[in-house]
């Protein structure tokens, strides 16, 4: 765990004091995409590999889907609630 944060602070080090030029900055953003789409692609391939998940699947749906509408619903109450209070204190 160390090394990944260590290499991501030298990264960060390295990336603000260069300042490369755009054709690296292209280059960089190419291996960027490629890194992710590697990793995507392990992720699911073990994902795909967990049998306990796939078993599981639907019922975890379930959860995912109930817990979204639930944040999503809250969260929009909350938000129209503070914007009434914060209205009415301006008026």
């Amino acid at each position: 765990m160390w090394s990944i944060i260590i290499v991501l602070i030298v990264g960060m080090v390295i990336g603000a004091n260069l300042k490369p030029k755009d054709s690296v900055k292209k280059a960089i953003s190419k291996l960027q995409f490629i890194g992710v789409m590697i990793l995507l692609f392990a992720m699911g391939a073990g994902l795909g590999l967990n049998e306990d998940l796939l078993k599981n699947l639907k019922s975890m749906g379930l959860e995912a889907f109930t817990f979204a509408v639930l944040t999503s619903a809250l969260s929009i109450f909350f938000v129209y609630m503070a914007s009434k209070f914060i209205v009415k204190e301006r008026s």
